[in-house]
Formats: C-alpha cells, structure tokens, sequence
C-alpha cells in the first residue's frame, strides 16, 4: 500500500510538472522563422537582394557563392520559390512562416539546398537594414541573379 501512494504521488507529481512546464511545441512567430520584416515587406525578391549587395555586401556574396555553387536545377529553383513566396500578401507568407515552423518535409527547396533563403530568412539584421532600402532598387532587376 505505501509504494502504491508513493507512485501514486509521483505520478500526480509528474503530470503537475508537465502541465505546467510548457511542453515544447514547434510553432512560428512573427520573427521565426522569417523575420517580420520580410513577412510584411512590399518589395520584390530582387529588390531584397539589391539591397543586400549594397548594405550587407559580405551575406549577398556569401549567398551568391552558394547560389552558383549549386546545379542549374536548384538555382532555378531557389528563384521560383522565392518568387512565390514575395507574391503572396502577409497572410500567405505568415501561414508559409507556420508551416516551416511546424513541418520539416513542408519546403521540398531546402532538401535540395537547405540555405537556398537564407539570404532572404535567416538573419533579422539583414532583413532590417535590407527592407529599411529596398525600395529604392528596381523591381524586376535579374542582374541581382548574376554574380561572378
């Protein structure tokens, strides 16, 4: 009978501690896993990327080496996806934030090359300082696309 009421309590103990400790749970907020800025920005793809290269010059070209580094397919690719993505209005990116957040196998792109937004996603100071200016380049500039 007293092992019966230890359990018993250490059982009641448990469950108290997992009802209140928050089971962690994967869910997107409005900077995770794409910053806010971005979420909301009017600005193209394009756009983003000018403005990359001229204020945050050392991510754009880390991001180009990358980008050239992979095949014909994923390049296309990567500009398809992101494309679609600035097409959509704030409702559609922010539910495409969730998604990310909670689903691991919802981006086919990032099982082809997992850093193929990172320009783009990953850095809540580039996304600042990039949608700060974007507005100021072209909106249709493919020249972006082509490093050397």
């Amino acid at each position: 009978m007293h092992t019966t009421l230890r359990l018993a309590a250490a059982t009641a103990a448990l469950v108290g501690a997992l009802a209140t400790s928050g089971i962690a749970s994967a869910d997107a907020t409005d900077d995770y896993p794409i910053p806010n800025r971005i979420l909301r920005t009017p600005c193209t793809a394009e756009q983003i990327m000018a403005a990359a290269r001229d204020v945050e010059p050392v991510y754009y070209e880390r991001y180009m080496i990358d980008y050239n580094n992979k095949p014909a397919a994923d390049q296309q690719g990567a500009q398809d996806r992101i494309h679609w993505f600035f097409s959509m209005d704030y409702a559609g990116r922010r539910q495409y934030s969730e998604d990310t957040a909670t689903n691991a196998f919802y981006e086919q792109m990032s099982w082809r090359w997992p850093n193929w937004a990172k320009l783009f996603f990953n850095n809540k100071g580039v996304a600042a300082h990039t949608t700060d200016v974007c507005q100021n380049y072209p909106a249709n500039d493919m020249s972006v696309w082509d490093w050397h």
